[in-house]
């Protein structure tokens, strides 16, 4: 048996299991070298990437804001908060929070912003960090109101169409994505779907094959020395480790596994969506799954990703030593 051919077979037992679906790409010295799909899953099939929105829409949307001048990492999106907050999630506002249940976030959109808005801080902006939907719901109204345009418009036509991949907010096509709680082709964030499915902090839909082109850019970017090489730096708040928009693997029970180098990059979605980039290799692994249908009750993700990301570590080294 094969090392791929053994996580093949990981995966595979998983289905039923930790989810019904899932579609994997590994990169090696920025090429692909493994895709595979398990379950009800197609090369093609659409997932609903949660959070990885943040980083692949909102934060890339805001590097190139920044590399305009048109934004800067002391911008501030509402007083006392700033970028430099908001990408590190220092910004002091809550993690998460039902903002269809507030009545202030009763027109939509807008409502929803102003919501987050109005929240009290919970602490003092960059005092420590608590990852945070809400500060990347301002955020993206942040780039919105810079950029002249709703995210979706800027996603497409500053990142989607330049790199030529499908991913994108609102699917056209519902019965070429995969369930969520019963959802297909709606966002699975309630927040999200009270913004009509487009907002900072979820919303995109794509598959792995095209989220791996996504982190190649990504990386390709802070090879050249752009803006991308400051945000995937630590952010220095203190007992973090976040840099800006990104995070790094924690020292204890990374979702990266033990093998993944500690100044590797990554992002976590709840529908059971990961990314991790090794930049200095050129290794990236996207694992995008649909863990939460039926239910999002079901956690066992959080089991399989480490044991997973080191499954494919030793992979890759086999392959690299020619064992």
């Amino acid at each position: 048996m094969t090392q791929w051919t053994e996580v093949e077979r990981f995966l595979t037992d998983a289905v039923g299991v930790v989810f019904p679906a899932a579609q994997l790409v590994v990169l090696d010295q920025g090429r692909s070298v493994v895709e595979m799909q398990v379950g009800a899953a197609r090369a093609d099939t659409l997932f609903d990437l949660a959070s990885l929105t943040k980083p692949f829409a909102t934060v890339a949307l805001v590097a190139r804001l920044l590399e305009r001048g048109a934004l800067t990492m002391d911008t501030q999106a509402r007083p006392s908060v700033t970028v430099r907050h908001l990408l590190s999630h220092s910004s002091g506002l809550p993690g998460w929070k039902l903002l269809t249940a507030d009545p202030a976030a009763s027109s939509g959109r807008a409502g929803i912003v102003e919501a987050v808005r109005n929240q009290p801080l919970e602490a003092e902006p960059g005092a420590r960090a608590c990852y945070s939907d809400l500060g990347f719901i301002l955020l993206g109204d942040l780039v919105e109101r810079q950029a002249g345009a709703r995210l979706d418009e800027l996603f497409r036509t500053e990142i989607a169409e330049p790199l030529g991949v499908a991913t994108a907010y609102l699917p056209k096509d519902p019965s070429a994505c995969a369930p969520c709680e019963g959802l297909r082709g709606v966002v699975h964030d309630e927040n999200a779907r009270a913004m009509d499915g487009v907002a900072g902090h979820a919303g995109l839909f794509s598959t792995a094959h095209d989220v791996a082109r996504l982190a190649l850019d990504w990386r390709t970017r802070w090879t050249r020395g752009g803006v991308e090489r400051q945000l995937w730096q630590p952010s220095g708040v203190q007992g973090s480790t976040w840099c800006f928009g990104w995070d790094r693997p924690s020292a204890e029970a990374s979702s990266a596994g033990t093998r993944w180098p500690r100044d590797g990059v990554g992002h976590l979605g709840y529908t059971g969506t990961s990314v991790w980039i090794a930049p200095g290799r050129g290794r990236a692994v996207v694992l995008l799954t649909n863990r939460v249908e039926p239910t999002r009750e079901n956690e066992k993700i959080k089991e399989l990703r480490p044991a997973l990301h080191d499954k494919i570590v030793e992979a890759l080294d086999a392959q690299q030593s020619g064992r």
